[in-house]
């Protein structure tokens, strides 16, 4: 287009230069030209649609840049937020570790929070003790041929017999139904057969054979270990003297050396009287047993191991009593799983605790022991009776026949 427009130019000038030289009269005039229809029509369209393009080239360049602006924006908060994030989670896996660490430094398990042995143990053995002395003279016994037994005066052998004989018929066993079943000795076999005869009413207490130990007893136990207790501890050697015969120097003497013979005969029936008496349910366990239980663990070898008597009334005896503290972590598997929860300083306390494996051990000896003690005194009964019984007899058929020395 610009070529065309310097054609056009270039003949105009020529033309005027030729008719300069036909005229050179003539005068030269300044010119404008006021249109061109190229311009018009081809070129200022052009321009119009390129500034348009422009335009249009100029906003998606400021919208791209805006874009990027806020993606860059956007990008920066995401890893601000990140950051934050990041920092709030391990400010809180610190605190939480610490509260962990303060937790096992400190905080005792329920499996290993209660005391109870050592925190009632003086309460239940003065318990014991006094059930030990209120058995002995027929407290505590319901039944009444064996409390007026051990309520009464020594009485000759003949009729300790009898009585021992009485007593027997309420603990007649298949084998004596067998025998003499029906009679006054025995009406029928006994639901705790044996009782008054056999050293496992004192251990487990009586019952059928092939029971489970039970060490706490019910009354009817306590009873039958107390008519043991009569026959193998309490052995007549000779009767008290009447309120005449006492006044006489014979019978003096004769109540002399029987008081002797009952001093020996208490230190022979106290091992098994101690045996029985710790095998008394002891309010003084209520309430610990109560704090114990609180431990799944020692709630399940509880409801595998207590006696029927303890479940019914929520008390055990000290023996009883003794073997759940020790058993119920030693012997117990459900304390393994407490066992594997403890870290830090709860396990070094549940480690010292292993002495219960030493106390399970003394437990059993200490069974041991008392079973030979009960054994030992009823060895010191008999030895007491062979010594006494000839003594007592012959002073006895003294007093009868009236034969008195008079006293120096």
């Amino acid at each position: 287009m610009k070529k065309t427009l310097r054609d056009r130019a270039g003949r105009r000038l020529l033309a005027a230069c030729i008719l300069s030289s036909f005229s050179p009269c003539a005068f030269s005039y300044p010119t404008e030209e006021m249109s061109s229809i190229p311009i018009t029509t081809q070129v200022m369209p052009a321009l119009t649609t390129l500034q348009a393009t422009l335009g249009e080239i100029l906003s998606v360049e400021q919208e791209t840049g805006t874009a990027v602006v806020q993606s860059s924006d956007k990008t920066t908060t995401a890893i601000t937020e990140a950051a934050r994030t990041q920092r709030e989670a391990e400010n809180f896996n610190r605190q939480t570790d610490r509260l962990e660490a303060a937790r096992a430094a400190y905080t005792v398990p329920d499996s290993i929070c209660s005391e109870s042995a050592s925190g009632t143990a003086m309460q239940v053995s003065q318990g014991t003790r006094a059930a030990a002395s209120t058995l002995a003279s027929g407290g505590g016994v319901s039944s009444a041929p064996v409390q007026e037994t051990l309520a009464s005066l020594p009485v000759s052998p003949r009729q300790g017999g009898y009585r021992s004989a009485l007593i027997h018929a309420a603990y007649c066993t298949p084998e004596e139904e067998k025998a003499y079943g029906g009679t006054a000795l025995c009406q029928g076999a006994s639901v705790l057969p044996g009782g008054d005869t056999e050293l496992r009413s004192l251990i487990d207490g009586a019952g059928s054979r092939g029971k489970v130990p039970e060490l706490t007893f019910t009354q009817a136990q306590t009873d039958a270990a107390m008519a043991y207790l009569n026959n193998a501890a309490r052995a007549d050697a000779g009767r008290s003297p009447g309120k005449g015969e006492i006044q006489t120097a014979t019978g003096q003497e004769y109540q002399g050396l029987l008081t002797q013979y009952k001093a020996i005969q208490s230190a022979a029936q106290q091992p098994q009287l101690d045996m029985v008496a710790a095998s008394q349910p002891q309010a003084a366990t209520r309430d610990a047993l109560a704090d114990a239980l609180q431990a799944p663990s020692a709630a399940t070898y509880y409801q595998q191991t207590a006696s029927a008597q303890a479940k019914q009334t929520g008390e055990m005896s000290e023996r009883e009593f003794e073997a759940f503290e020790v058993g119920r972590r030693y012997a117990n598997i459900a304390w393994n799983t407490d066992l594997q929860a403890m870290s830090g300083d709860n396990l070094m306390r549940e480690v010292a605790r292993q002495q219960s494996l030493g106390n399970w051990l003394s437990l059993g000896i200490k069974n041991e022991l008392r079973e030979g003690n009960i054994i030992a005194g009823q060895q010191l009964a008999l030895a007491a009776k062979a010594d006494y019984a000839p003594q007592l007899q012959a002073l006895s058929s003294q007093m009868g026949a009236g034969v008195s020395v008079s006293a120096q």
